[in-house]
């Protein structure tokens, strides 16, 4: 299996795994805080939802992630996005809808990257730097970065009485 295929199988199962682990949580759970300093399960889920940007930027994906002055962290944002007013927070439910509004746009434009981009040099200092500043070395930083708060929210779910998270669509979504 080449590189791309394997990343974007990782990509395909993160969108499966978002869904799941936010699934039959209402907005006042998400917006609870279970113990301090933990984040909430609203935060994090917007904080994927704001770490997609990379892939859209990797894939040049014409799609447009909103409220990221409400979720980036220090390290991996950008002074604009630090100075952009906040608004009104989203809802758990309006996170997840625009995950899902834009999913299939960035996976097309991973989907549609040519595999010699992936060994193209990053010109920008990322987590991983300097074991593997290229594109594809990003781009599974990324992933990584997703399974990691999934995982997150799959413990906080669990902590609020919720059944684990499940690793497979739903049945009547796969029917749908």
């Amino acid at each position: 299996m080449s590189t791309k295929k394997q990343l974007l199988a990782q990509y395909d199962l993160h969108d499966v795994l978002f869904n799941n682990v936010i699934d039959n949580i209402s907005d006042e759970e998400a917006n609870g805080c279970l113990a301090e300093p933990l984040n909430s399960i609203k935060w994090i889920a917007g904080h994927l939802l704001w770490a997609q940007r990379n892939l859209v930027r990797i894939g040049g994906a014409q799609v447009e992630i909103p409220w990221t002055g409400h979720f980036l962290s220090g390290p991996g944002s950008t002074e604009e996005e630090r100075n952009i007013p906040k608004g009104e927070f989203p809802t758990i439910e309006q996170i997840r809808d625009k995950w899902n509004e834009t999913s299939p746009a960035i996976r097309e434009g991973l989907a549609n990257l040519p595999d010699a981009a992936l060994n193209t040099v990053v010109e920008f200092r990322h987590p991983i730097t300097p074991f593997d500043n290229t594109v594809a070395g990003l781009w599974a930083f990324i992933n990584d970065h997703q399974a990691y708060h999934i995982g997150q929210i799959g413990i906080l779910r669990r902590a609020l009485g919720k059944e684990a998270m499940q690793y497979f669509r739903k049945m009547e979504e796969v029917k749908a």
